[in-house]
């Protein structure tokens, strides 16, 4: 299993879980970061430790920090 802050460009994931706490798990997942959700790395390192990752046809910006907690399975 990897961790989706491990995706380089372009590559693609299957979430697997979030493992974090529920505040920002339940944040995540609000905005589409859902088991079995595919998702893609866009662009990496922009503004304050960010990366954007596109997710159901939309294009999201999240924290390094936050990325870690996302375990994925590499498609």
């Amino acid at each position: 299993m990897k961790r989706l802050n491990d995706l380089k460009i372009n590559e693609e994931g299957i979430i697997i879980k979030i493992d974090t706490n529920q505040n920002i798990k339940r944040r995540l997942m609000d905005i589409g970061f859902v088991k079995g959700e595919r998702v893609k790395l866009i662009l990496k390192n922009f503004g304050d430790n960010m990366r954007a990752y596109k997710i159901k046809n939309t294009v999201m910006a999240l924290r390094v920090n936050d990325t870690k907690n996302i375990l994925i399975r590499k498609v």
